[in-house]
Formats: structure tokens, sequence, C-alpha cells
């Protein structure tokens, strides 16, 4: 389903399953394929469900996208726009499953 966020229209065409693993490694040791992933978004799943739960407020966020094969970090405040949700869906029933099983593994 298409969408436009921000006057840009977004073809979403994918299928994705959502896999859940312990990384424990740097962030910033992330390897992707930017033609694949424009970037790699760390928040605390549990902030994340209350912003989704809430539907309004700001979370912080690191971001890591490529250029020219390096990494680059930025960390900024994000809220519920800035997450992939099209038009006919609800951020909370979304992301809720994957989000509560992020919190009972790690425990945060």
């Amino acid at each position: 389903m298409d969408k436009l966020k921000n006057d840009v229209l977004i073809k979403d065409r994918a299928k994705a399953n959502i896999y859940i693993d312990l990384f424990e490694g740097n962030i910033n040791s992330f390897n992707f394929d930017p033609k694949e992933v424009l970037g790699v978004v760390k928040v605390k799943a549990d902030e994340a469900l209350n912003l989704f739960r809430s539907g309004s407020g700001k979370i912080k966020a690191e971001i890591i996208t490529t250029k020219d094969n390096k990494n680059i970090k930025e960390n900024k405040m994000v809220s519920i726009d800035d997450f992939l949700v099209m038009k006919d869906e609800n951020a909370y029933d979304k992301y809720k499953d994957v989000l509560n099983k992020v919190i009972e593994v790690t425990k945060q």
C-alpha cells in the first residue's frame, strides 16, 4: 500500500517478518546494504510502546544510516509520525506484540 508522508510518496511493496534476537555488540558495527535498508533506529521498547499507546509525545532514538560505506550516528527525539504506519494501521496494534516480547526478553 502506498502512503504519502511529508509530501513524499512511500511505495510499500515489501512483506516483512519480525525476528527478535539479542544483540550485544555496538550499534555502530551494523553493516547493511543502503539499497535495501535506509537505516537502523534504536529506541527503548517500553518507551516506544508508551508512545504508540498514547499517540503523542517524543522519545529518544539513536539512528544509524550509511554514507560512502561509513555509518553515521545521530541522536534525536522522534514522534509517532517518524514511524512507518500506513493510513489504515494503528501503530500500537501493529507493534505492541513485538515490543511486549522485546520487553519480556530483555527485562527492560
